[in-house]
Order: structure tokens, then sequence, then C-alpha cells
């Protein structure tokens, strides 16, 4: 591959471990590591880690972090060894970067770039988690199948469709790649994306990037920036039989190379903040259908109690195009098989073209099939006969599906051999 993927830094990565443990013993300070499938997480130590080896990939049922980067790459090589010598290489680097350790020994060749960039030095990783995935034009792109996969693309895994009062754009929508970083502290995401897309030159560059962040200190399910708690519903992160159900792909799915991986969504929805603080308290509540404060229900006292849609079918109490009733209408059996693992961070980017806040929700989610879980959902929610009354104040404007490769379960082995098997 020659200068492309840069072999200093592929070199300079057999030496990180030793390197890591001498950084280590000059700062003072011993890192707990987490096992992958571990769902406990110490809120009191931010320089634990998380190993990186598993079944699965870590980032989707560890707990959620304070602060997320998400960045999608588009591939430029034409060349298969070189992507996999590339998914090789994030690997090792992805390994490393989440063991905390640098990613060059010291000291580096004075004539060359440095090989970490160098501004985490002196930072604990926040239980660091990076989580690799692939969209659709991996696989085939404007009917070229690019790297010999096209039988190997998952029959689920499709471009993310036009829903209904969405506006994407083409430059913050899908992607070959993504890669989802996150940490509580957000200089670690950053570090951890910028070093990935330097070593990657040559062989694909960034699309998008989107940061997001959570409150660092707030307590129970988190808040969007309309003020109401996002993800009341969301399944218990220790639930592994909802896990086996709901979100983890099994090789009788169609696609064995992706089994113990998952499908990702990505939805950048912009929230129309201006408007929103116009609305009245009570008009709030009617279009979310949940109290503001306390999370529950309009008809409930709890945040956690489940509302009676059987006993209001007019919806007297809570409106038939509010947000709670229409993304899960309780159902039953159904209902079930549709609920989906959600990992959404608040986004905040100044002002847009028109001086009007540039915030929302960076919504993403993992679940077992795109099409029965997600789409019948959001199907749902952007019906234009009975849409959801929240869409008229958001805005998708990017995003993505992709699937997120199995675990790496020991050193040697890399992300995505399954799929080059």
């Amino acid at each position: 591959m020659g200068d492309k993927m840069n072999r200093r830094a592929f070199l300079g990565m057999t030496a990180a471990g030793a390197a890591g443990v001498v950084l280590g013993d000059l700062l003072g300070k011993a890192k707990q590591v987490i096992p992958s499938g571990s769902h406990v997480a110490s809120a009191d130590a931010a320089n634990e880690t998380i190993s990186f080896y598993g079944a699965h990939q870590t980032g989707v049922v560890t707990p959620a972090q304070n602060f997320a980067n998400v960045a999608a790459f588009d591939v430029t090589t034409t060349d298969v060894k070189e992507l996999q010598e590339l998914m090789k290489h994030w690997t090792e680097m992805a390994a490393t970067l989440m063991a905390g350790k640098p990613l060059a020994v010291e000291p580096q060749d004075a004539k060359f770039p440095p090989i970490d960039t160098g501004e985490q030095i002196g930072l604990d990783t926040g239980k660091l988690t990076i989580t690799f995935a692939v969209g659709s034009t991996l696989f085939e792109k404007e009917g070229t199948d690019r790297f010999g996969l096209r039988s190997r693309k998952p029959a689920g895994l499709t471009e993310m469709p036009i829903f209904h009062k969405d506006s994407l754009q083409d430059q913050l929508t899908h992607g070959d790649i993504v890669i989802q970083a996150c940490s509580d502290d957000p200089m670690i995401c950053f570090h951890a994306i910028r070093n990935l897309s330097k070593a990657a030159r040559g062989v694909a560059h960034l699309r998008w990037q989107q940061t997001g962040q959570l409150g660092v200190k707030s307590q129970g399910t988190k808040r969007n920036l309309f003020g109401f708690k996002d993800g009341t519903n969301n399944p218990a992160l220790n639930d592994e039989n909802f896990m086996k159900n709901n979100v983890w792909v099994e090789s009788s799915d169609g696609a064995p190379w992706l089994a113990g991986g998952t499908y990702m969504v990505v939805r950048r929805i912009h929230m129309r903040i201006e408007t929103w603080d116009q609305q009245s308290y009570s008009d709030q509540e009617t279009i979310m259908g949940r109290q503001k404060v306390s999370g529950a229900p309009l008809d409930a006292h709890g945040e956690f109690d489940q509302p009676n849609f059987a006993g209001d079918a007019e919806g007297k109490v809570t409106a038939l195009d509010s947000h709670i009733r229409l993304s899960n209408p309780r159902a039953g059996e159904s209902s079930e098989r549709e609920r989906i693992l959600r990992r959404g961070y608040n986004f905040m980017d100044n002002l847009d073209d028109v001086g009007r806040i540039n915030a929302g929700l960076l919504f993403v989610c993992f679940n077992r099939n795109i099409q029965t879980q997600f789409e019948a959902i959001q199907k749902r929610l952007t019906n234009p006969k009975l849409p959801d009354r929240m869409l008229a104040y958001t805005d998708t404007t990017g995003g993505g599906y992709f699937a997120v490769l199995p675990g790496v379960t020991a050193k040697g082995a890399y992300l995505g051999q399954s799929l080059f098997a």
C-alpha cells in the first residue's frame, strides 16, 4: 500500500503496550479494565477502561457515556486488500486507544509528523468505546460490486430512505463506514476519530461528523432539548433476553458473517427550538403525551407507568397523534417485537445559515431488523394521514443505516474478518 496506510504508524502500534505501561507509571494511575460485555460502570472512576475484545462490539449495550462523536467515511480505494489492511490497522488502534495507551512509543523520529496527535495526553479515557459499522454502499454503489462483496450484503441493509418531513442533505447522510466514539470526555472522542481518520489517509476520508452530549451530572433518564425525558421505555442494558431477540443478529438471519453484530440507525434530527419555545406548557405535554417534569404518561403518576391507551380509544387524554402513542402503541406482542435500543445524544452546533439555533437530537438506535423494528415505528410516526405532531418541530437532515460488525474476540483477529473470509 506504500504511503497510503502510513506504515510507521502501524509499526509504532506494536510497541504501544510497553509505552502504555510506562506512561501509566509516570502518571501514577492504575486503570481498572471492564470486560467489553459488562453492563456495570463505576461513576467515580474516570480512568476506567473498557476492553475492546469480545463477541460483540462495545458502545451498543455499554452504559452511555456523556459524550459521543459519530463519523462516517467514504472509502476511496478500489483495492479490497487495502480495505482489509485498513480494518486490521483500525482494530489495533481501537484496542490501544480504548486501553488508554499512546499510539506510539517515544521518542519518535523528529523528521516525520507525530504518529499520535497528542491532545489526549494527561486525560483519563472516560470509559472510551469505539464502534465500527458499514453501510450498504461498501457492498455495492451505483450498480458496481466495488470489492467483490455484493453477494454478502444483508438484504435488510439499504440506504436510509427519505421519510415524510425529512430534509436529508447529501453531505450529512449515508457513508461506507461509520465509527461511533463515546467517552466521558469530549476530547477523548475527538482524539479517537481524528487519529483513525489520519491513519485512513489514501484509503478512506471523512464524509460527515456529528458530536453529541448528555447532561454530565443529571440523574435518571436524560432529557432532550425540548426539556422532556428521552428514552424512558428503553430496555434495561442487562436484559440479555431482549438483546438476543431485538438487538443481536444471528447466523439464521440471512447473513451468517454478521452474527454477533447488529443494525445501527443514525438520524440527525434538527429541533426547531425557537418555534417550540413559543408553545404553551400544556401543548408541549399534549404533543409528547407525557408530563414534562416527571416524564409520566398523561394518565399516570410515575415515569415508568404504562399509559392506558385501551381505555382512551378516542384519544381524549393522550392524543392519537402524540409522540408517545405513535412511537409505541402498546399493542402487546407486536409492539414488543418492534422495540429498539436507543442511544441518543443532544447536539448544539452554533447557528444555522439563517441565524436560528442549530441544535437537536443525534438519534442512534440498534436493532436486529431495521425493517420490522425501526422502520415500522418510523412509518407510523411519519404517516401523512396521522403524523406525529412533533414533526412540526423537527427536521431530520442526515444520518444513515449501518451494519455493526461482530466483535473481535482475540488479539490477532480484526474487524470485519468474517466479512472478508
